[in-house]
């Protein structure tokens, strides 16, 4: 009848190695051959390895201990490994997989397979290593290993709004200068566009409020009125935006300061521009000098002191 090794253990049951040492004068440690069954029995260390899917779907193994692992590619980011015991009596047959995120708590998960999938975030680190085990005992876990992902890829910036139609007809002016006098008293950032030759943006003036302490504006605490800063100028003066006769241009407020900006200070985020419609004007170098003055969301002329 065959005998496999570890029948012949059980057979044995007591008897040990220390007592055969005995017979032949040689002094030895009491192990019973069934202990020496289950030691030679138990699994060996794993060897462990990460994989995924290149982008044209391609297996790509790398070391475990590595760096720039991606995210969210196809196929996921795979914790592999391998038993080195495989088709011997020291197979394992479960794993106990340790695994940290960054400085998080350790999680431990129980499995029947040598494969694991987890989700993984953009640049963060990791740890994992893997303990082995079988009927005859537990093996030696696998040393810990750490790897990192990739950064995260910058977030692509939104489009700018399609720039608005002026209405026709507008009148030529030689000069625009603003008062600030919104009714939420914030400091305001006044930008300026060219509509005719499209040009970008341009910030060109930062106006605090005007409201004095009684409750008027735009004037001082002696009841003086305050000085209009240049928006729409010839040459730049006063540090207004430099104008070419006959284009139009499109002045836009933006206070970062209100509850749905979230403190940006960008012409084409609509929830940070104050005024309720697109206010335009065409320069000509022969026109009239205009003062309008910021109040309940729009830039309305303001009368000759």
């Amino acid at each position: 009848m065959a005998l496999n090794v570890r029948r012949f253990g059980q057979l044995l049951g007591a008897m040990t190695v220390g007592a055969m040492a005995e017979k032949l004068g040689i002094a030895a440690r009491p192990v019973s051959v069934r202990d020496m069954i289950a030691g030679f029995g138990r699994p060996l260390q794993p060897d462990l390895h990460l994989s995924w899917l290149d982008d044209l779907r391609r297996p790509v193994v790398h070391r475990p201990d590595t760096f720039d692992v991606p995210v969210g590619n196809a196929g996921g980011v795979s914790l592999e490994w391998s038993d080195s015991g495989k088709e011997s009596l020291r197979q394992a047959t479960a794993w106990t997989l340790s695994f940290r995120t960054g400085n998080g708590p350790v999680g431990i998960s129980r499995m029947n397979f040598p494969r694991n999938e987890f989700p993984l975030a953009f640049d963060t680190a990791y740890t994992w290593s893997v303990e082995p085990d079988n009927e005859f005992g537990v093996g030696p876990s696998s040393p810990t290993f750490m790897f990192k992902t990739v950064a995260a890829p910058p977030k692509p910036k939104p489009k700018p709004p399609p720039i608005p139609v002026p209405p026709p007809n507008l009148i030529g002016i030689s000069k625009l200068s603003l008062f600030n006098c919104q009714i939420e008293r914030h400091t305001v950032n006044v930008w300026v566009r060219d509509i005719t030759g499209v040009g970008p943006w341009g910030q060109i003036q930062v106006i605090k409020s005007q409201f004095n302490a009684n409750d008027q504006c735009p004037f001082d605490d002696n009841g003086i009125l305050a000085d209009s800063s240049a928006i729409l100028t010839k040459s730049g003066e006063g540090g207004g935006f430099k104008c070419t006769s006959g284009n139009i241009y499109q002045v836009s407020i933006v206070d970062p300061d209100r509850p749905t900006c979230e403190g940006q200070n960008d012409p084409d985020i609509g929830n940070c521009v104050v005024e309720d419609r697109p206010s335009f004007f065409k320069f000509h170098n022969d026109g009239s000098e205009l003062i309008v003055m910021l109040e309940n969301g729009r830039l309305a002329p303001f009368p000759n002191p």
